[in-house]
């Protein structure tokens, strides 16, 4: 799977919290993918690329698949009203 700065990730396995993706790198071939979390982003770490699903994009609501949760289409919808 191909992660871009800004999408919102969760790990795979044991579920945490919901992370945005910071940076991506490649490095021997290995994918590495840096998330961010917490109030103030002042949470991060970095994950194989296989440890973590995507869930959507800070960008905008994901509309296939899951449907995106109530807290993510409000932030969506506070960020579009914003002045």
């Amino acid at each position: 799977m191909q992660f871009a700065v800004g999408d919102i990730v969760q790990l795979r396995y044991g579920g945490g919290p919901r992370m945005t993706v910071e940076k991506v790198t490649t490095s021997n071939g290995n994918t590495w993918v840096t998330c961010v979390w917490g109030q103030q982003n002042e949470c991060h770490n970095y994950f194989a690329a296989e440890m973590v699903q995507k869930l959507g994009s800070a960008r905008a609501p994901q509309r296939s698949g899951l449907v995106a949760s109530l807290w993510e289409r409000v932030a969506f919808w506070r960020e579009r009203q914003a002045p």
